[in-house]
């Protein structure tokens, strides 16, 4: 029996609540592996706005207001006492962070990213290169919105930014209700008729100068042409002596005083002295701009900042700005770059991401950064500028076995500007475009020689660069020739008036 039982076949045991118990183990890990992996996505994904979040609270650790050097001629960091002492007003602790080209929206979000990274309650106001652009209370009661509504609608466009802050802390200052009522009455305002511009530019200068010289000889010739005719026309010509061809003046008539011949031109000559001691009066402006004038350390903080950095590594992307690049981007750039620089005619590459625009220290000029750079590098090699705002790129060439103007005129549009595609990025595909730059600097010809991209004109003076010419200059002269003739003009109008006048009164009479 024992053996029969032995030897018997035997039935399988059932094997389903093991592997649904494997199964239940595996939904389980796939599951926290997701759970883990969304957290960690959203964190790279939102990398490159913390570590500018960072970055800006680390700078507002050491001073409350943080101006950029990116804006020199329009906001130079020069003026951070200025901006420091009008926060004092507030009341509350006050930061104060300035950056260019700022979009509403995105300065909200960048406000309450600083907050969290600098841990700190306040006031926290936001400008760019024109006015404030947001504010955001934090633990503390002020009219932040309200008071940056009131600038948004009460001031210009040219008021400037310090002048936008002034504003926005006298409101800040007035409390709630009142800041709420004048945000209002703002709004109504701006709704019939936008606020006039505070200044006033060349063109309009030259308007005023031409106005000027007109008026400097148009009025004093046309109180000398009018009135003797006037008077000739009302009293009638003196007699006449017919054989001698001569005026007869009556024996008894007096002759006319000396004074009283001069009279007019003494009258005609005060009124011109009059004139050009008014007009500068009238025309009182001096500058198209609020702007500061920026000090040469303004005017280089940015390029030697950014000189500094490519020392330690080729990529240099601005911490102030939207990161375009992630770390494996980065790391396959540097990567491409040093093989660039070993490779037949090759040589260094330098890619620097940073805002170009016209208040900066190189007036928006690509070119005239680039060359400010690689002087003070002091090192030949391709430069790259990569703008993170508008996603243009440009590239010149420094001392390199390339043919320069290639790399000027010839590049793909493609890679110097994008396709519609990168235009919708955030991103502009910058790290798609870079990788194809690099490509194609492989594939380029080498040159027998070294050469280069040329010297750039150099940027204007910004002592000049918001100056008014002087009132008595550019159009003044023709105008003073266009008032003589139109004096001319107006006696021949009246002489001709008068005749007519004179013609139909006879008829009539």
């Amino acid at each position: 029996m024992t053996t029969a039982m032995s030897h018997a076949p035997r039935r399988p045991r059932s094997r389903t609540p093991r592997t649904a118990h494997r199964l239940l183990l595996l939904c389980l890990c796939a599951l926290a592996a997701f759970l883990a992996a969304v957290p960690q996505a959203r964190a790279a994904t939102d990398a490159p706005a913390t570590a500018r979040a960072a970055y800006l609270a680390d700078r507002l650790r050491e001073n409350p207001v943080h101006i950029t050097d990116q804006l020199p001629r329009a906001l130079p960091r020069s003026t951070a006492p200025d901006f420091a002492r009008l926060a004092e007003r507030t009341g509350v602790p006050t930061y104060v962070i300035a950056l260019p080209g700022q979009s509403l929206y995105a300065s909200r979000e960048l406000l309450t990213a600083v907050h969290d990274r600098l841990g700190r309650d306040g006031l926290y106001v936001l400008l760019d290169e024109t006015m404030v652009v947001a504010a955001a209370a934090h633990g503390v009661r002020v009219p932040a919105e309200h008071a940056a509504t009131v600038v948004r609608y009460e001031l210009p466009y040219d008021a400037g930014p310090l002048l936008s802050f002034e504003r926005f802390v006298e409101v800040v200052t007035q409390g709630p209700e009142e800041a709420a009522a004048r945000a209002q009455a703002a709004r109504e305002r701006y709704a019939d008729a936008e606020p006039a511009d505070l200044y006033i530019g060349p063109s309009d200068r030259r308007n005023q100068s031409l106005l000027t010289g007109v008026v400097l000889t148009g009025v004093p010739l046309s109180i000398l042409f009018l009135v003797p005719y006037v008077r000739r026309r009302r009293h009638g010509p003196p007699p006449t002596n017919r054989k001698k061809g001569r005026t007869a003046h009556p024996a008894s008539g007096p002759a006319r005083p000396l004074w009283r011949r001069l009279a007019l031109p003494a009258v005609a000559l005060a009124t011109a002295v009059a004139i050009a001691v008014t007009a500068p009066l009238v025309f009182d402006q001096t500058r198209s701009s609020a702007a500061a004038t920026p000090s040469p350390a303004d005017l280089s903080a940015r390029v030697e900042r950014v000189a500094a950095a490519l020392v330690r590594d080729p990529v240099y992307q601005d911490p102030e700005s939207p990161r375009t690049l992630d770390s494996a981007q980065l790391s396959r750039l540097r990567d491409r770059i040093d093989r660039f620089a070993k490779s037949e005619g090759g040589g260094p590459v330098f890619v620097t991401l940073v805002p170009h625009m016209p208040e900066d220290e190189s007036t928006g000029i690509e070119e005239l950064f680039a060359a400010a750079v690689h002087a003070e590098l002091d090192e030949d090699g391709v430069y790259v500028v990569a703008d993170p705002l508008s996603g243009y790129i440009d590239v010149f060439n420094h001392g390199l076995r390339l043919d320069s103007y290639d790399l000027l005129s010839d590049l793909p549009d493609s890679i110097s500007y994008g396709t519609d595609e990168a235009g919708r990025a955030e991103d502009h595909l910058l790290g798609e475009r870079l990788d194809a730059l690099m490509t194609y600097l492989d594939k380029s010809p080498r040159t027998e020689e070294p050469t280069t991209s040329g010297k750039p004109l150099p940027a204007p003076s910004p002592a000049e660069e918001h100056a008014l010419p002087p009132l008595f200059a550019t159009d003044f002269w023709p105008g003073l020739m266009a008032g003589a003739l139109a004096a001319l003009l107006l006696r021949g109008v009246v002489a001709w008036t008068w005749t007519a006048v004179a013609k139909v009164r006879r008829r009539l009479g």
